[in-house]
């Protein structure tokens, strides 16, 4: 379990940083907001809470899939990619969610936005699948 629990950590926090990285980049070159999107608490949390607790809070979320992803990959090997589809849906539908939630309105440019959610996304995964098959 301590080996789950490690390629979990390490594997959520690459991929993780990748998706923030690539959100950022979109958010700088366009004024598409997904980072602020993928960052955003304010509806949990009345106040401005500092970026590093969000980046933080959003790792620790893709610990947790990816923690979950490993256990699956390794015990339930006919269940994964099945699970990584329903994860894949869970993740894409959060923009919605989160857009629909969000205390100040967030540029997104509909389709645009949420295309581009939806694919990152899938490069996200596609990471972790990645750190799997690398034995990270």
């Amino acid at each position: 379990m301590g080996k789950i629990l490690l390629s979990g950590l390490i594997s959520g926090t690459i991929a993780g940083l990748l998706l923030l990285g690539a959100f950022l980049y979109v958010q700088l070159s366009t004024d598409i907001e997904l980072m602020t999107l993928l960052l955003n608490i304010d509806f949990l949390y009345s106040g401005n809470p500092h970026i590093v607790i969000e980046v933080l809070l959003h790792l620790f979320v893709s610990i947790v899939i990816a923690t979950i992803l490993k256990w699956v990959y390794i015990n339930q090997s006919k269940l994964y990619i099945p699970s990584m589809a329903v994860f894949w849906i869970l993740a894409t539908s959060q923009y919605f969610v989160l857009s629909n939630a969000a205390e100040e309105p967030v540029k997104l440019y509909s389709y645009i936005g949420w295309t581009l959610w939806a694919i990152f996304h899938i490069g996200y995964f596609q990471v972790l699948h990645l750190c799997y098959k690398l034995k990270i």
